[in-house]
């Protein structure tokens, strides 16, 4: 008797873990098909009246809890623009399920590093991921210099993935950037740099010195236009490229913040910091005098991105728009990675 309670308990210990390891084999093939499924989100891609806008990353170079450093997404007319591409930019991208490789066209505002220190995985992840023509790259002048770097960088890469991959190296032109600088003639501010089914993108010169030029970029469609800033001052030299804007994403810098950390910083010894702190003031967009500009531009949307100091939390963001409201009657935003606004 004994021995058949245990031949039936061992029979069913068996089917117990044949079931067990039939339900994680289940288990491991429904994980694998969701991961399957996750496929890029082909309305941003759409042919319809709207512009899309995704903020892919909306850091600096300080310690922020953003995702990524600068960078913008702008979709319209079934086309791709990418407006700078900062550290974390490529990851955050696909996170928002933005098709990479059927990007149109990227732009780089000015030559910070956390404004185009994603570029090389931008061109080789979506080389590497099916694109079929080569990325153009618009920047200002000395965009040739950067591109030359990077694809020195990645020749390495570029060719034992190609020596892997017979679809890659036939491909290898589409691993590399394709440069285009960005020149304004004498006595211009904008210069048309995208006129293409609808859509228009132009180049206008802002101010951020000793970086010389630095860009901000206007995307007009279907009636609708978007004002990216890069990084600038508040400045007349712009302020048409603002006028009348649906949407203006802008950098923006809480002086009133960070003037208050500056003496903190002294007194806690930290002199170095406070010295690097007090130097970024003068070329960024102050919040207060950027809702001034904002509301005489008869701007409707105001987004804020590149925010210093990071407003990590519901206290920090409140104090962040302090005094905007004093001069600004827009929709506000501040801005955060993965924002998506539809116009």
């Amino acid at each position: 008797m004994k021995r058949k309670i245990l031949i039936g308990v061992a029979a069913l210990a068996v089917v117990l873990v044949g079931a067990l390891v039939l339900s994680q084999d289940r288990l491991v093939d429904h994980v694998i098909r969701q991961r399957l499924q996750q496929q890029p989100d082909q309305t941003y891609l759409a042919r319809d009246s709207h512009i899309r806008v995704l903020l892919c990353g909306t850091g600096s170079p300080e310690v922020s809890a953003a995702k990524a450093q600068a960078c913008t997404l702008v979709a319209a007319g079934g086309k791709l623009f990418l407006f700078d591409v900062g550290d974390g930019a490529v990851h955050a991208l696909a996170q928002d399920k933005v098709p990479l490789n059927q990007l149109t066209r990227a732009f780089i505002t000015h030559y910070h590093s956390d404004h185009f220190g994603d570029l090389g995985p931008l061109i080789n992840s979506s080389w590497i991921w099916g694109r079929k023509t080569p990325l153009e790259i618009q920047g200002p002048v000395g965009m040739n210099q950067v591109l030359a770097g990077i694809t020195q960088a990645y020749a390495l890469d570029e060719g034992y993935r190609a020596a892997n991959m017979p679809h890659l190296n036939a491909a290898r032109a589409v691993a590399r950037g394709v440069p285009m600088e960005i020149q304004f003639p004498a006595g211009q501010n904008t210069v048309r740099v995208y006129d293409q089914d609808g859509v228009t993108v132009d180049a206008n010169v802002v101010v951020h010195d000793p970086v010389k030029p630095a860009l901000g970029y206007t995307i007009s469609y279907a009636g609708k236009k978007v004002f990216v800033s890069g990084d600038t001052e508040i400045s007349p030299v712009y302020f048409d490229a603002m006028k009348g804007a649906d949407l203006v994403v802008h950098e923006a810098y809480a002086t009133h913040m960070v003037r208050r950390a500056i003496p903190q910083l002294r007194a806690l010894g930290r002199n170095f910091e406070a010295e690097v702190t007090e130097r970024t003031i003068a070329y960024h967009a102050d919040t207060v005098a950027l809702a001034k500009q904002a509301e005489q531009a008869g701007v409707k949307h105001l987004v804020l991105t590149h925010l210093i100091p990071y407003p990590d939390g519901f206290l920090a963001r409140r104090l962040f728009v302090e005094g905007i409201s004093d001069h600004y009657r827009g929709q506000l935003t501040v801005g955060a990675d993965g924002m998506l606004i539809i116009l």
